[in-house]
This record gives C-alpha cells, sequence and structure tokens, in this order.
C-alpha cells in the first residue's frame, strides 16, 4: 500500500505525486503522535514533548533521591557553582560554534517576540532568561528579558560558563533534562537548593543529527510567583525552539547536500510534524531527521540512511529536482488537504538560504553531468580555502595527495587559523564525505569525562552513568571522520587508550571487555608546539607518529598574502556583497593590524562593521577601536613603494594606472580586476609587484 507525496518548493505550491510506502509512512510519523495538532478547545497537543510535566511528579522524586543519595547533596546548603575559566569556555564555543550561532539567534528571536507581545498586551515583561547548554551541561549562551547583573548571574548561574549537572546544582530543570533526556520542569520548592526555590524552570532537549544528545534549551523565571500549572503553556514554545535548532543544524551539517522536509499534508502542519532527509549527488540517502520519533527512531532510521531516493520514495533525485524547478516556474497555488480519504505528506526543498541556493546554482542541478558537476563543486569547496597565499596553496596540494588514503593528518596553527574549517572541507571532498564527521575538543571537556565522551560506556558502568549507556565519539564517526581539536591537551591516560584504538581499529567501551571494530579517518589539531611537548613528557611519542602522518601548518592571518580576498570573501559570506566599498584608510588597518585572533576575529569584525556602517560601505568609525590603535603588523596600503626598484617606464606606467583604477573604484579589488580586464589573481599579483601592497600583507 502506498501513501502520496507532493512536492513543493520554498513559497511555491505546485502539487507534484509521489508516493511512499505505508510501513515508511507510520514509521516516520506514527499514528498515536499528534504534535500540532489542535484539540475540541484549540489547544496544541504536544503528547510527544510531555508538555504537562504537572501531571507526573515521580521524576522529581527521583532526582532528590539521586541528589542526596548519589551525590551526597546536603538540602539545607548552597550549591557549589562550577565554572570553566576563559580559557576553557573560549575553546568549547569555539567547538560549539555552530550550535551557540544557531541557538542564540533563535533564542534572541523568541525573548523580542516575548517582548513585543507584552508590551501590546500592556503587561509588564517577563523576568526570563534563557540558556542554551552543551550535551554536557555547560551553560554556552544566556540572553534574556532583563539580564541579571554580574553578582547575581554568578550566584544563580545564569550566565555562560556555569554547569549544570546534578552534582552540583541539584534538582533543576536543566540538570533533569540532562539527565533523563526528556523535557522537564521544576517548580520552586521542588528545586533543591534554597538559592532557586524562587525560580520555575522548563527545559527541552535538542537532538543532533546522529541521534544524540545535543544540549538543552532552558527558560527560567527568577522570581515566579504562578502556580506550575501557568507554566506548562512554555513547553510548547520551547518545544517549536529546539526543533528550529534541530532544523537548522542539520541544514548547515548538510549545506552542500539537498534537504527535502517531508510533513503531514493537513491545515496544522509545523516543524514539530516534519521529517528531514540529507540526500547526495548520487541520490542517496545520507542523513534522516525525525522530529517525532526523538530517540525511537532505531529500524525505521536505520532502514533510511543508505537507502536511494528512488528506492524510498519511487522518484530518481533527477526527476524530483526537474518537478521542483518546473513547480518554481509555474508559479501555481495547488495545496493537497488531508481529505480523510488518504494520509498525504509534503516533501520541499527546506526554506534555508545555504540549502536552496546550493541546489538552484548548481551543486546538484538536474543536467547529464549532474554527478560529475557535484563532485568538482566539492573539490572546489576544498581549493576555495587555499586563495592566493602559496603556504596554504602547498596545504592544499599536499592534501589533494593523500585525500582518500588512509593517512592521519596533523593540522598545527594559532587559535582562529581555520582548522576546524580545513578538517571539515576535508571531510566533505573525501570519499568519506556521507559519512559522519564528528569533532571533540579535548581542551574543553573535563578529564573525568573524556574517556567517557571517546569511547562511551554501558549502561551502569559508574555512579552518575545513563541507564540506556552511552555511545562514544570515536564509534559515532565510523566511516567518516573523527577531528581530535586541541589533541595537545589530552590526559595523559587517554593517550594510550587512544592509541590501542588508532593501532588495533578497534573501540572498547567502558564497561565492557568487547570491543567493535572501527573504521575512521584521523585529523588532529593543536595550538601548541607538539614536539615540545613530547620532549617534556606531556605527549606520547608513539601516538605522535600515529597522527602525523601529513603534518600541516596554518599560517597566521598577519603572514598570509591574500587578506585583501579574505575580506572580499566573509563580506560574501556576512551579508551576500562581496564588492563593499573600503576606504584605503580602512584598508591600511587590516592589512596592518597584527589579528591576534587570526581569521576568527577578522570575521567577527567584518560581520560588526556591516551591520554598523551605512549601506555597503565600511568607515573607519564602523571599526573597533583596538584595530584603530592596536598592534601593527607591518602590511599598509601605500601609494608609493617604501623604497623605489628600477622601474621601466612601462612598469611605472602600469602602476600608475593601477592606482588610479583601485582609487576611482575605491579599492574594490574585483570592480578593478574587470575594469582592466584582468584576473583578481593578476591584479594582487602585480599589487604586491609594484608595492601597492606589502609583499606579506
Amino acid at each position: 500500500m502506498t501513501t502520496p507525496l507532493a512536492v513543493f518548493a520554498p513559497g511555491v505550491h505546485d502539487r507534484v505525486d509521489y508516493y511512499i510506502s505505508k510501513r515508511l509512512f507510520d514509521s516516520v510519523f506514527p499514528q498515536n503522535q499528534t504534535i500540532g495538532k489542535p484539540d475540541e478547545g484549540g489547544h496544541t497537543i504536544m503528547s510527544h514533548y510531555d508538555t504537562d510535566p504537572s501531571m507526573d511528579n515521580d521524576y522529581i522524586t527521583h532526582a532528590w533521591d539521586r541528589c542526596t543519595g548519589q551525590y551526597r547533596l546536603d538540602v539545607n546548603g548552597a550549591p557549589e557553582l562550577q565554572r570553566l575559566d576563559a580559557g576553557n569556555l573560549g575553546r568549547l564555543l569555539e567547538e560549539q560554534h555552530l550550535f551557540v550561532e544557531i541557538g542564540s539567534a533563535e533564542m534572541t528571536r523568541l525573548i523580542k517576540q516575548t517582548l513585543r507581545f507584552s508590551e501590546d498586551a500592556m503587561l509588564p515583561s517577563p523576568d526570563c532568561t534563557l540558556l542554551l547548554l552543551d550535551a554536557g551541561g555547560v551553560a554556552l549562551h544566556a540572553v534574556g528579558t532583563e539580564l541579571e547583573s554580574g553578582r547575581d548571574a554568578r550566584y544563580s548561574g545564569m550566565d555562560a560558563g556555569f554547569i549544570w549537572r546534578e552534582e552540583y546544582v541539584g534538582v533543576t530543570g536543566p540538570s533533569l533534562c540532562l539527565h533523563d533526556m526528556k523535557p522537564r520542569m521544576v517548580h520552586r520548592e521542588e528545586h533543591l537548593f534554597r538559592n532557586f526555590v524562587e525560580m520555575a524552570c522548563c527545559a527541552m532537549p535538542i537532538w543532533a543529527p546522529s541521534g544524540a544528545l545535543l544540549g538543552v534549551i532552558d527558560s527560567t523565571y527568577s522570581r515566579s510567583g504562578y502556580a506550575k500549572s501557568a507554566y506548562v503553556s512554555v513547553m510548547p514554545l520551547l518545544a517549536q525552539l529546539a526543533r528550529r535548532i534541530e532544523m537548522k543544524y542539520f541544514a548547515r551539517n548538510y549545506q552542500d547536500h539537498v534537504i527535502l522536509s517531508v510533513n503531514r499534508l493537513n491545515d496544522y502542519t509545523d516543524h514539530d510534524d516534519e521529517a528531514l532527509f540529507a540526500i547526495n549527488e548520487n541520490g542517496v540517502i545520507v542523513a534522516a531527521e525525525f522530529a517525532l520519533t526523538k530517540g525511537t527512531i532505531g529500524d525505521a532510521k536505520g532502514g533510511l540512511v543508505g537507502a536511494n531516493l528512488r528506492d524510498v520514495f519511487d522518484v530518481s533525485l533527477d526527476k524530483m529536482l526537474d518537478d521542483h524547478h518546473r513547480a518554481e516556474k509555474s508559479h501555481s497555488r495547488t495545496l493537497l488537504r488531508n481529505t480523510g480519504r488518504h494520509d498525504g505528506l509534503r516533501v520541499f526543498s527546506l526554506p534555508d538560504k545555504v540549502s536552496f541556493t546550493a541546489v538552484v546554482n548548481g551543486i546538484l542541478r538536474n543536467t547529464p553531468h549532474s554527478r560529475d558537476e557535484a563532485s568538482v563543486q566539492v573539490h572546489d569547496s576544498l581549493l576555495a580555502l587555499s586563495g592566493d597565499d602559496a603556504v596554504v596553496s602547498e596545504n592544499i596540494r599536499r592534501i589533494h595527495k593523500v585525500l582518500n588514503k588512509n593517512i592521519s593528518i596533523l593540522l598545527l596553527g594559532e587559535t582562529g587559523t581555520g582548522k576546524d574549517t580545513l578538517a571539515r572541507a576535508i571531510h566533505r571532498a573525501s570519499d568519506r564525505r556521507d559519512k559522519p564527521f564528528v569533532a571533540i575538543n579535548c581542551a574543553a571537556i573535563p578529564e573525568s569525562l573524556i574517556e567517557s565522551e571517546l569511547f562511551g560506556y554501558e549502561p551502569g558502568s559508574f555512579t552518575g552513568a545513563s541507564r540506556v549507556g552511552k555511545q562514544g565519539k570515536v564509534m559515532a564517526a565510523n566511516g567518516g571522520t573523527l577531528f581530535l581539536d586541541e589533541i595537545g591537551d589530552m590526559p595523559a591516560a587517554l593517550q594510550g587508550r587512544l592509541l590501542r584504538v588508532l593501532e588495533e581499529r578497534e573501540v572498547t567501551p567502558l564497561g565492557t571487555t568487547k570491543a567493535s571494530p572501527v573504521d575512521i579517518r584521523v585529523i588532529s589539531a593543536t595550538n601548541k608546539s607538539i614536539n615540545d611537548l613530547v620532549q617534556q613528557g606531556g605527549f606520547r611519542t608513539d601516538l605522535l607518529y600515529r597522527i602525523n602522518d601529513v603534518v600541516l601548518s596554518l599560517p597566521p592571518l598577519r603572514e598570509r598574502s591574500d587578506k585583501i580576498r579574505l575580506v572580499e570573501t566573509i563580506c560574501q559570506q556576512e551579508c551576500g556583497v562581496s564588492e563593499m566599498e573600503i576606504s584605503a584608510e580602512v584598508w591600511n588597518i587590516f592589512l596592518g593590524y597584527s589579528w591576534p585572533g587570526n581569521i576568527r576575529e577578522l570575521r567577527s569584525v567584518i560581520r560588526t562593521a556591516l551591520a554598523l556602517s551605512d549601506g555597503n560601505a565600511i568607515r573607519c568609525e564602523d571599526l573597533p577601536e583596538r584595530l584603530v590603535t592596536g598592534e601593527r603588523a607591518g602590511g599598509r596600503v601605500t601609494t608609493a613603494p617604501a623604497t623605489t626598484p628600477p622601474w621601466s617606464d612601462s612598469d611605472a606606467l602600469e602602476r600608475n594606472r593601477i592606482l588610479a583604477e583601485l582609487e576611482r573604484h575605491h579599492w574594490r579589488v574585483i570592480d578593478t580586476a574587470k575594469f582592466l580586464k584582468v584576473s583578481r589573481n593578476t591584479l594582487y599579483r602585480k599589487m604586491r609587484l609594484y608595492g601597492i601592497m606589502d609583499a606579506d600583507a
């Protein structure tokens, strides 16, 4: 028996029917799930997210028993709030930058909506703080309608860096959500410690594409004067917020793929009643993500990943994309509704700017050469990182020689030089691109947890272990790439275990002697001198030989010769504009500043400058003060070289013409190159040759 599907482009509603087996339909959308469906009273039912925790307080009782028995917390005492130091927090935020970027934007949007609603209804603003936590319980970002003072934040833990695990904070919404991996609400006296008895906190899990816990979103009301039942309505809002984060995180992780979004066809569809599929250029489903079956997708998901689109939807990728483009052109609005005669689904490219643009710009264009073009596009994404810098270009050349060989790569470079970006690009360009890319920051995980994070554990392996066990990062990367960031900070005791895994290609979780085979490509990175660590006894020599088959040093930004191209590229990525009007004074600063934060700092500066600028022009007043007064690196834009070489008359004439056109085009290199009818690389080369830009700029 089959069930019809309809394909829609974002904003386009031309119906195209496909069919899906009833077994698969029931797996993706179980009949007993009613997320998003209004009941007779017009209220939204969110049964999957357990949105009325007040009906069942057993989890509160169990949490009190754990905290007073297992952790021996004193209910008459105060919580021992733990906070990461600035260095470890910075490294963790670097590792989780995508999660934080997506989560913080969604949190800010919800807070603004809350403020607008309160203002329109002439109600006082709720004293609410949203916290985004990682799977280890560390707060990554906080935003609120009335952000607490620094003193209160330190007192209550409502700030980035605080660790919200039961052994530290007792019974709270986020700590229970982390432990139970379910939506949890804790109200006033249900908290273990007196510090929190005026609070009401609601927490919702956020899931990674792999099915593992990605983190938690928590909404805490610091001065709760209402009954617990009053906060039940918060849970559906948090569920929708968590779902939006999950969807965007999935889309960004698979932005080089076609992404299909599958919904029931009814009048009340929303993000909660949705499944996402990432499809590669061969029409193979490489990832699937179901909202309704979190933690229970098991066989349904396993049967989808690796299957061809044709086998699941009875349509080829080329046919679906062709139908998609025809629907886009027709602009008709024929909606397929659930009439009761059948259960309908609709499938459309996720309305995410990056993913949708990837389709229409040809990454998976429906042409006779689509597979070849897709393959070239993947490799182009790696080549694009090389830019015009000789050192980086040589690194990319060496990577291509070992791309699909079982050879480990060690990336060396200062913080912010792009080690994580390069590692991901290597994975996407390799023949493992359809398999997982798993990153772990060895410096950001407490030493007591890093072993279980890497290798996983069986149920009940140690005090505080999840009753269902946990898959380790190494096994999660099976078939794909394991990225060990900041490997120089890996505890010595763990180095021996990792060495055995790399030698034997087997993983043994904590609490068992059973080893499982694992196939991984290892990329490591550090900002420390790994050779010095070896000489000091802080890093094993034999492990170093296992991870340094190829060693690549990433130059700091101050030493790169392609700063202008990097600025243009980042402008394009941040606002879709590469041909910015940038004054010569700003170029002087960009090329002369020492950039201690490297490319990450450059991106932050450009993002802020674009937000502060008027139109597409960046002026000195748009830059942070540290750039204007900061340490210089020696690069500069000049109207004359520091020393005048013996140019010929024709060379001098060409130099003057280039200078004149750069000035006329406001130092927009792309415009100048187009006017002069030369390539951008040629113009860069001539600028360095004629001293218009220092050779090391």
